[in-house]
């Protein structure tokens, strides 16, 4: 009988004490350094309304208040928990007081205890980790480079205890900076002792940016957020420590980087912003041709460093030659060596003209950061035959062909005229030249004149007709040419590796029509060439907005279900701006 009197004693005693009101604050740390972030929560394990926060007297506020509620299920009965998180920083050496804060419970009003901080002197980063679970650090390959140099970045995860997940609350925005991501995946786990403490660690991300401007930048902070595993401080029924899951936030700043502009000294005329080093292989396929062959020009540049945003040589071929759209292949990887690949250009040329013609040496710079100094890489000049065909005609004053005479002469202010002594041609009285045989052959010449000029008309109209279709049927091929990646990207249902090729297609696209370098073209540049080059507004419009969306997309995670909209909109776009160009 005692035994169900306490049983139900005990029972009563459980629901009540679950029903006590209990508002608390609690901390992550009671000890902190200058600057160090904290987190602090108030939490009620009621329905509350009317929540008044402490005025956080000598810390400084960077987030917060974030609400949060959860439930639970236990023997016991159920549980309810509301809280409201602040992540504080402190300012100000010496021991500083969190206030209570207040809240209203079914009409009544609680409040927490307060709480007392010490803020101490900022220690060194060795014990700074050793009072951490989990901390992240930021690895760039150089801090000090010159515009244009590509910098390798990774983040790491460090812990020492188990975690369960995360996600990012936030990213740098690399503003002033190229960013391309590895195709492969180099991330490593392992062990590492920092300061004489083990730690786990994995890989999170990495990157490879590119300056675009000199200046000292900021890229921003990464901020993580997951769940870990630590001990309470109490014991269990079976003697082992107690763990329960906590909710944490650790960031770290990417490393500020400081850019050199590229020295003005010894630059070349034909420097086009390649940064690293890089060498030129120039192949010409024949230096003698019939005028019914044809001649291959190709020119491949190679290398380490800037290589996606670096031009190909321009070339000014002879008028002698019909010059076809070129073939350009490229390619490029990024990872710790930076940036490495190819570009390669291959011309088709079809003579016109038979003679000697000369093609200049073809001249490609760049700066190698290393030695601090330009190069400039240059082929031979190449002589090339043509035979069989006619004669080019020649500029300036040619002279006239032998055999005609070019003779004026001017009757005014003349005081004299010559007496013409040779016999004229008379004709008979009554002789009609109309129907005569002079008439109708006068007649039949003008006639085929008139069908000539006629034929000439319809034969031109049809050529600027088909001259009209070419240029849309190359600019379409061009398009899609600086489309390629982006599309293979689409295929392989890859996001954000389709709106990175996609920002680089339309700043390389608008890069040769203009021949300006890509780093010279930003998003205002953009806007007002393509008005003065005749573009609609709607058109621009579209552009831009491609382009800023291709920007969000790195840090955003648009999903690849609006990408083929994009893309058969940025070939359409190109295709029809290439008109006004």
């Amino acid at each position: 009988m005692k035994s169900w009197i306490y049983a139900i004693l005990f029972c009563f005693s459980a629901q009540f004490l679950t029903a006590q009101v209990k508002f608390q604050t609690k901390v992550s740390q009671k000890e902190v350094q200058i600057g160090q972030r904290f987190r602090v929560e108030f939490v009620l394990n009621q329905e509350g309304s009317g929540f008044i926060p402490p005025s956080f007297d000598g810390f400084q506020v960077l987030r917060g208040p974030e609400y949060g509620v959860s439930t639970s299920l236990s023997n016991t009965g159920r549980t309810f928990e509301l809280s409201y998180s602040y992540i504080l920083s402190a300012k100000e050496l010496g021991e500083f007081k969190i206030e209570p804060a207040t809240i209203k419970v079914k009409g009544e009003i609680y409040r927490t205890e307060p709480v007392n901080i010490k803020v101490r002197k900022q220690r060194s980063k060795a014990q700074s980790r050793n009072q951490e679970l989990v901390f992240l650090e930021a690895i760039v390959s150089k801090r000090n480079v010159y515009q244009g140099e590509p910098i390798y970045g990774k983040y790491r995860l460090y812990y020492r205890t188990t975690y369960n997940g995360l996600s990012i609350v936030k990213q740098p925005d690399f503003q002033g900076f190229f960013y391309s991501k590895p195709q492969e995946n180099s991330l490593k786990i392992g062990r590492e002792v920092l300061d004489g403490q083990e730690y786990a660690y994995r890989g999170l991300d990495e990157l490879v940016i590119i300056p675009s401007k000199p200046g000292t930048f900021k890229p921003g902070e990464l901020e993580i957020s997951t769940s870990v595993l630590y001990r309470t401080g109490g014991r269990n029924v079976f003697g082992q420590p107690n763990t329960a899951l906590r909710e944490l936030k650790t960031s770290v700043d990417f490393p500020s980087i400081n850019v050199k502009p590229l020295p003005s000294k010894g630059r070349p005329q034909n420097f086009s912003g390649a940064v690293g080093n890089f060498k030129m292989d120039v192949d010409l396929s024949a230096t003698e041709v019939n005028i019914d062959g044809s001649i291959s020009l190709k020119i491949r540049i190679e290398g380490n460093g800037n290589i996606e945003l670096c031009d190909l040589p321009k070339i000014e071929f002879p008028s002698a030659f019909e010059v076809f759209d070129p073939e350009i292949k490229e390619r490029s990887a990024v990872g710790p060596y930076g940036m490495r690949g190819y570009k390669e250009i291959e011309y088709l040329l079809v003579p016109r003209y038979s003679g000697s013609y000369k093609l200049e040496p073809i001249q490609f710079s760049y700066f190698d950061p290393k030695k601090e100094k330009y190069f400039r890489l240059e082929s031979e000049a190449y002589e090339i035959n043509i035979k069989g065909g006619p004669q080019q005609a020649q500029s300036g004053n040619s002279k006239t062909p032998s055999g005609e005479v070019s003779e004026a002469v001017d009757f005014i202010n003349k005081d004299i005229l010559f007496i013409k002594t040779t016999n004229s041609t008379w004709k008979k009285q009554g002789h009609q030249f109309l129907a005569s045989s002079a008439f109708w052959l006068i007649l039949a010449a003008l006639v085929l004149i008139a069908l000539g000029l006629i034929a000439w008309w319809l034969r031109n109209r049809t050529e600027l007709k088909n001259r009209d279709s070419l240029r849309v049927q190359r600019a379409g091929k061009l398009a899609q040419k600086k489309l390629r990646k982006a599309q293979k990207a689409l295929k392989d249902g890859d996001a954000e590796a389709f709106y990175q090729e996609l920002e680089t297609a339309l700043y390389g696209f608008f890069s040769d029509k203009w021949n300006v370098g890509t780093s010279a073209i930003n998003k205002d540049y953009l806007q007002e060439q393509l008005k003065r080059s005749g573009a609609e507004e709607p058109q621009i419009k579209s552009i831009l907005q491609l382009l800023e969306k291709s920007e969000m997309a790195r840090y955003t995670g648009l999903k690849i279900d609006a990408a083929q909209q994009d893309f058969e909109l940025a070939t359409r776009l190109l295709t029809e701006i290439d008109k006004h160009l």
